[in-house]
């Protein structure tokens, strides 16, 4: 039997008798209820308090990230135009959001995000593999000059913001929750935290694979050495994101140490590829050193996520 504080037990909902777990986290002693209490986070967004329709737009983003299910934008008076369409571009690029009311002075929205029906870990996977697919499309497009590919390419990269913010959203929400924590499958706070660091990660890996689908689509079929020598530094990054992920996933060291040693050969191709450019006109040679910089900066953050592994590893 445990006796609690009469706050405490209203403030869970609890009531006599229910059945509460017990944890050693640390330091310290955990109750946690096993029939947690539904509770539904709210929050009031002033217009007063964002005049600039893109603060609105990046508030409205930040507490559907922080994992609050209803948001209220309120006005003094009319709302305006251009307040209204931030609102509504916020929210097509918010999975699982939706207008539930809509007048003149304010709007409601409302998340329908259930963070039981996700895993963390199969999220990251599911986000690695389409930053990769895009990565590997937008080079072949610039192997064959396919520029509705490389469109393709970039549209599918600029749609993963959306799955990023449910990413950190879920995230988030285990942040605050430990019951949320099991539901996603993470074991611990500090493998939600290293998560939590991969998460942001890759969203810079997407961002990336983007950008270089954008600048192919810029430019025409690129052959010869320059392109044999950017599909390998292309080839060699992908590998290193797919071992990077294995390696935050499997608990593997030597693979992560092996992805860390792998960036070398990244920046070997990288200058092989800059000097040749040095031939090219100057407009073709700038878009192409755009693309092979964003190649290395996603090779990069296969090495951030790396160490992301690594410090999972020695944090048990």
């Amino acid at each position: 039997m445990v006796t609690l504080p009469k706050q405490f037990v209203k403030s869970l909902g609890l009531e006599k008798k229910h059945v509460v777990r017990v944890e050693l986290e640390d330091d310290r002693i955990v109750l946690t209820p096993t029939t947690p209490r539904q509770s539904i986070l709210s929050k009031t967004i002033k217009i007063t308090d964002f005049k600039d329709p893109k603060l609105l737009g990046l508030a409205i983003v930040n507490f559907y990230i922080m994992g609050h299910d209803v948001a209220q934008v309120v006005a003094n008076g009319k709302m305006s135009l251009a307040h209204k369409r931030s609102v509504r571009e916020s929210v097509e690029n918010l999975v699982g959001v939706e207008i539930v009311e809509d007048y003149a002075d304010r709007v409601v929205l409302q998340s329908l995000v259930d963070p039981s029906k996700f895993e963390v870990d199969q999220l990251l996977e599911r986000f690695t593999q389409l930053s990769r697919a895009v990565l590997r499309d937008a080079v072949n497009a610039l192997q064959v000059g396919d520029k509705t590919l490389a469109h393709d390419a970039y549209e599918r990269g600029a749609e993963l913001i959306r799955l990023y913010r449910l990413m950190m959203r879920v995230c988030f929400q285990a942040l605050r929750s430990s019951a949320v924590r099991e539901m996603v499958k993470v074991k611990d706070a500090p493998s939600l935290a290293v998560r939590i660091i991969a998460v942001r990660e890759l969203g810079r890996v997407a961002y990336y694979c983007m950008k270089i689908a954008e600048r192919v689509e810029e430019l025409e079929r690129c052959e010869g050495e320059i392109a044999a020598v950017v599909r390998e530094m292309a080839e060699k990054t992908d590998r290193m994101l797919d071992d990077s992920l294995k390696a935050l996933l499997r608990h593997d060291l030597l693979l992560a140490s092996s992805v860390i040693d792998g960036m070398d050969n990244v920046r070997t191709l990288y200058s092989r590829v800059f000097k040749l450019l040095l031939k090219k006109p100057e407009k073709e040679a700038h878009t192409l050193g755009l693309v092979i910089r964003a190649i290395r900066a996603v090779a990069g953050y296969g090495v951030a996520l790396a160490d992301d592994a690594i410090l999972e590893i020695f944090s048990k």
